[in-house]
């Protein structure tokens, strides 16, 4: 017998064999599911969370900076592991060069999209009333750096609304 035959035999008896056991009224489909519940009942409401997200992720950034750039993972709290390894890196260099932040940043926002339970908006950092000073409280933000900052800024309303993604916006038009 050819080895063909010979491997082909096993699975055809497996076959022949699992046939019998099926049953001969096919079994009835499970009553659908109702819908989950939206995270957001509107835009609006979308809109709101997003924009408390984005507050509490300032607050911290800005403690953060105030205290010298030290213990940057408190942003945890606000943003997901990804967002923050590209975060972390500005706070060491500012703690490694011993500098500091003061201010505040001020932001806009507004919807781009909502699909439960993703929220995407275009945020506009204001930093025109922060500064970044050295160890001898000169200032080392360079002149003319931009005072309104355009961000994409993807938030994940399950049930911690955290910053997922946020990118430099360069489409123009938004702030």
């Amino acid at each position: 017998m050819p080895r063909t035959a010979r491997l082909l035999t096993p699975v055809t008896l497996a076959a022949l064999l699992l046939a019998g056991c099926t049953p001969s009224t096919p079994m009835p489909a499970p009553p659908p599911t109702p819908d989950a519940t939206p995270v957001f009942a509107s835009d609006e409401e979308a809109l709101a969370a997003a924009e408390e997200a984005y507050g509490k992720y300032l607050a911290l950034a800005d403690t953060i900076l105030s205290e010298g750039g030290n213990d940057p993972e408190r942003l945890l709290d606000a943003v997901s592991r990804d967002v923050y390894a590209n975060e972390a890196p500005g706070f060491e260099r500012i703690a490694n060069n011993g500098w500091r932040g003061t201010g505040k940043t001020a932001f806009t926002i507004s919807l781009q999209r909502y699909d439960d339970p993703q929220v995407v908006a275009y945020v506009c950092e204001d930093v025109s009333a922060t500064d970044l000073l050295d160890s001898s409280g000169v200032s080392v933000v360079k002149p003319g750096r931009l005072a309104i900052v355009p961000f994409e800024v993807e938030f994940d309303g399950g049930d911690d609304m955290l910053i997922v993604r946020k990118d430099m916006w360069d489409g123009g038009g938004v702030c």
